[in-house]
């Protein structure tokens, strides 16, 4: 479709973990479809790490309580779930916390291995009231994609308490669609999308992720029916290479060769410009405002008028 040939994606505002991308120009409806696309997938189908299982010295389940600390065993759990990772391997990994004497305990005191990173601000797990207080924890984080429940997950072993975990790194995605225009085209949709992370990967990994589980579901769609998987491939690749120099040029030239009785300004302005033999946008490019105040008809609501528009279009007329 003509009107994706030229899409550009701009991040509007962009700190910590949020992001607001706008995504245009793009047929009129089409805001909508690709926006709820977008968000589905990031809220669904992209891959993360969580706890799913604690061991805690001392404790047989999850309702006991240790000496010397102030939270109960499931206060830990819900504390610990809180903190989010980030994983490099696809096996499981098991993380410590080892600490003893009064201290608060937080997750800068989890002991990861190699292929784990804790993705979470400093956040606290307990809080050790006794001198002679000790907290020994191991758990295990996996990676994944959506929703682990606990109900599905066997007890095998004395001590350990699997926990259920939402695995997806998107906590929160807002959609707008909002009108786009591009060129003397302005029954177009633009769509703004803001995603918050947990801080294990960023916005833009994120809105590219989606992107990708996007593009393959399609490409499996067209395998499915009889498209050749090399033919697949080829599209795939040519919607992913963007000659920005060519676009510029292009643009450029089809400013130039718009007609003045197709401009969106008023009658008056129009009849000026054509008076003063002016007939296409291009014929403006060396004219001044001095110029333009000579035309027959043509006063100063009219020469703003057709400088704040062609400002709009790149086109700079000279003051004088």
């Amino acid at each position: 479709m003509e009107a994706f040939k030229d899409i550009k994606v701009v991040i509007k505002d962009e700190e910590a973990n949020f992001a607001l991308f706008e995504i245009s120009p793009l047929p009129r409806g089409y805001g909508h479809t690709l926006g709820n696309s977008f968000r589905r997938i990031l809220y669904s189908s992209l891959p993360g790490a969580g706890i799913t299982s604690i061991k805690i010295k001392g404790a047989k389940h999850e309702y006991s309580s240790i000496d010397g600390i102030k939270e109960d065993v499931l206060n830990i759990i819900l504390n610990l779930k809180q903190v989010k990772f980030s994983m490099r391997s696809e096996e499981p990994q098991t993380c410590k916390i080892k600490v003893s004497g009064k201290k608060t305990v937080t997750s800068k005191d989890i002991e990861v291995s190699a292929d784990v990173d804790v993705a979470s601000e400093e956040i606290e797990i307990a809080t050790l009231t006794d001198a002679g207080a000790k907290l020994n924890i191991e758990f295990v984080v996996e990676k994944g994609v959506g929703y682990k429940d606990v109900q599905n997950v066997d007890r095998a072993e004395a001590g350990v308490i699997p926990v259920d975990c939402d695995f997806s790194p998107i906590e929160k995605v807002s959609l707008s669609i909002e009108q786009a225009r591009k060129g003397q085209q302005t029954n177009l949709d633009a769509v703004l999308i803001g995603v918050y992370t947990d801080g294990s990967i960023t916005p833009k990994e994120s809105l590219l992720e989606a992107s990708k589980i996007l593009q393959e579901f399609s490409g499996k769609v067209m395998i499915s029916m009889g498209m050749a998987q090399k033919e697949v491939e080829e599209l795939a690749e040519a919607a992913n290479t963007i000659d920005i120099e060519e676009e510029e040029v292009e643009e450029e030239n089809e400013v130039n060769g718009w007609k003045i009785e197709e401009l969106p300004i008023s009658k008056r302005s129009k009849t000026g410009l054509l008076a003063g033999g002016f007939k296409t946008v291009g014929d403006l490019q060396n004219v001044s405002t001095s110029d333009l105040l000579n035309l027959p008809g043509f006063g100063n609501k009219s020469l703003n008028e057709v400088v704040e528009l062609l400002n709009e279009y790149g086109v700079n007329i000279k003051s004088e």
